[in-house]
């Protein structure tokens, strides 16, 4: 859930900061909303946060895995050591 918070601040953080800033100044809102450099923020924050994310996890993609087995009438949890 957590993940999804920081996908979702990264996305919209260059727009709130933008929208902030030109309600804090208040300057001349009839300026066009510049997208562009907005978007291109937000991908590169995007990318930032999924790069983190990829690098900090702690997955043993190595260990062997162990399917979901069916023995004695119960199912038993997979597994990877």
């Amino acid at each position: 859930m957590i993940k999804k918070i920081f996908l979702i601040v990264a996305i919209l953080l260059p727009f709130l900061l933008y929208y902030l800033s030109t309600y804090l100044i208040k300057k001349d809102t009839n300026k066009k909303f510049p997208i562009i450099p907005l978007s291109l923020a937000s991908l590169l924050l995007l990318a930032l946060v999924l790069i983190f994310f990829r690098l900090s996890d702690k997955d043993p993609s190595d260990g062997k895995y162990t399917p979901p087995q069916f023995k004695e009438g119960k199912i038993i949890s997979p597994k990877t050591r």
